[in-house]
This record gives structure tokens, C-alpha cells and sequence, in this order.
């Protein structure tokens, strides 16, 4: 390499770094402000946003002794691994068969993205109405087939598992659309020669398919993991974190502990928590991986 390559190559990069200036600084402004403002805010008293008296650690030890915030931690680990659960079952399932040359799969492929496309407060209104135990499908279905003999009410008796079921049915199809993408990636060669040596659907489905897509569905699950962690509107718009506590997560808990109950360093509090946890889980799932790889390879 010349000295004029060398001289053009560094111009280059320092151009690169200019023009990504602008977003560094959207990205300083609308991400880590917040950030480090919330852990400014979880060490004080903060009534009615209001900033009164430094408390240090005070938030902190408040928070670890409620019982409301243990039951919404719990919840939320519980709604966090049942989204992703039933997400990544469905989203396989539905994504095998997509991959097959069925009839009607194209028609399908775009009907799957309806449920994504619709915003939160319909699919929350539309699952309440459902729900309804005197006017709603799900107890009249129940009724026709002779199920039942009084209505139930899902959104009381089975309160998280309806929510869990509703956000899967709203994210599903990002869960297909990924794993789909992914099947794309597996050499029609190598699945040919497993057919060849006599391996049966299964079994190339374990072998080969799985191995090449675990990859991306690591990936998808990390992001499931943030999404549901962290989703807040569904939850909200659908039960209000009742009845009672039973589908308060941490993020209903932060909007209820800051917005409702005005204790704004106590709910910044839980949101230092959550990103904390949040950045162990990432970095445990990161990690975890080649951990394995690397025993394997001992």
C-alpha cells in the first residue's frame, strides 16, 4: 500500500466518523440522557418530580423490601419466558410450513403480518371484548361445544395466561418472518444428500436445519427477551397490571409507582434494576455460547 492510498484511506475514515456524528449525538440525546438521568433521579426524593433531598441508597432498600416489587419481578420473569416460549414454537412451526411449497403459502406469508401491523389499544380493546363473560366469543364458543356451563372470566381467573397469549398472538409473526429468513440460509444442497443417504424429515430437521438456524434463533430470542421484558402498552391498555398484581410487571410497577403514586425516585429505582438485570441476562446469553463451544472443543 502507497503513502497516497494510506493518506486517502484515513481521510476516508475520518469522513465516515463526521457523518456519523449527527447520529451519535440523536442517539446521546434520545438514549443515554434518559439513562443516566434515571440514575441520577433513583438517588434522590423525587415527589411529584419535584427533585427534594439526596436519599443515596435509600430508594434502593425501599424497593428490595416491597412485596410489590418482588410479585412484579416474578411476573415479569414469568411473562417474559412464556412470550418467548410460545413465540419461538409458534414462530417455528408456522415458519416450516411457510417453507414448503404448499398452496395458498404466498397468501399466507402476508396474512400472518396483520396482527403485527395492528396497534396495541385494538388488539387490547378487540381481547377485552372477546373476553367478555356474558357478550364475548371466547365463552360462546365455549358454550356451543358444550364446555362450560357458566362463563368464565379469563381476564380475572386466568389473568396472565390471557395476556401471554395475546402478545403472543400480536409478535408471532415477527417470530415467523426471522425464522423464516433463516430457513432461506440452509443449503437445498446438504438437505438433498441427507434425503440421498436416507435420513427422514425429522431427523434432517435435527441434524442439519436446527444446527444451521440455532444461530438466529438465539438472536431472536435475545430480542424477545428485550421486547417482553420491557413491554409496557399491551399490558397496560388490556388488565392495568390486575386483578390485583397479578400481571403487574416492572414496567407497569414503574409507570404506576412514578405516574400514579408521584414517587419518581422510588420507580427510577426499578428502572436502574431492570437495565442491570437486563445487561446480565445479555451478557450471560452472550457468553454462554462459546463457553459451550470451547467445551466441546476441550
Amino acid at each position: 500500500m502507497t503513502a497516497r492510498q494510506i493518506k486517502f484511506k484515513m481521510t476516508s475514515n475520518k469522513l465516515g466518523y463526521l457523518l456519523l456524528l449527527p447520529l451519535f449525538a440523536w442517539l446521546g440525546v434520545v438514549i443515554a440522557f434518559p439513562v443516566f438521568y434515571g440514575v441520577y433521579l433513583s438517588f434522590f426524593d423525587v415527589p411529584y418530580g419535584i427533585i427534594k433531598k439526596f436519599v443515596f441508597l435509600e430508594n434502593y432498600a425501599s424497593i428490595f423490601s416491597d412485596l410489590k416489587f418482588r410479585i412484579a419481578f416474578v411476573n415479569s420473569l414469568i411473562w417474559t419466558a412464556g412470550n418467548i416460549a410460545l413465540q419461538t414454537a409458534i414462530g417455528l412451526g408456522a415458519a416450516l410450513l411457510l417453507n414448503k411449497p404448499i398452496k395458498g403459502r404466498d397468501v399466507g406469508r402476508v396474512g400472518i403480518l396483520i396482527p403485527f401491523i395492528i396497534p396495541a389499544f385494538v388488539t387490547a380493546l378487540v381481547w377485552r371484548w372477546m373476553m367478555e363473560p356474558d357478550l364475548g366469543v371466547f365463552n360462546a364458543v365455549l358454550k356451543q361445544l358444550h364446555l362450560i356451563q357458566k362463563p368464565i372470566v379469563p381476564l380475572v381467573e386466568y389473568a396472565m395466561v390471557t395476556v401471554i397469549i395475546e402478545n403472543t398472538w400480536r409478535f408471532s409473526p415477527f417470530a415467523i418472518i426471522f425464522i423464516l429468513s433463516a430457513l432461506q440460509t440452509v443449503p437445498r444442497d446438504v438437505v438433498d444428500a441427507a434425503k440421498v443417504d436416507g435420513a427422514g424429515n425429522l431427523q434432517i430437521f435435527r441434524h442439519v436445519t436446527l444446527p444451521i438456524i440455532s444461530p438466529f434463533l438465539s438472536f431472536m430470542g435475545l430480542l424477545a427477551f428485550f421486547w417482553n421484558f420491557n413491554l409496557f402498552d399491551l399490558i397496560w391498555l388490556t388488565t392495568a397490571g390486575g386483578p390485583g398484581s397479578m400481571t403487574e410487571t416492572l414496567p407497569v410497577l414503574i409507570y404506576r409507582r412514578s405516574f400514579r403514586e408521584f414517587s419518581m425516585g422510588e420507580g427510577a429505582a426499578i428502572s436502574v434494576f431492570s437495565f442491570i438485570f437486563m445487561a446480565i441476562v445479555t451478557t450471560i446469553l452472550y457468553f454462554l455460547p462459546k463457553i459451550r463451544l470451547r467445551g466441546e472443543k476441550k
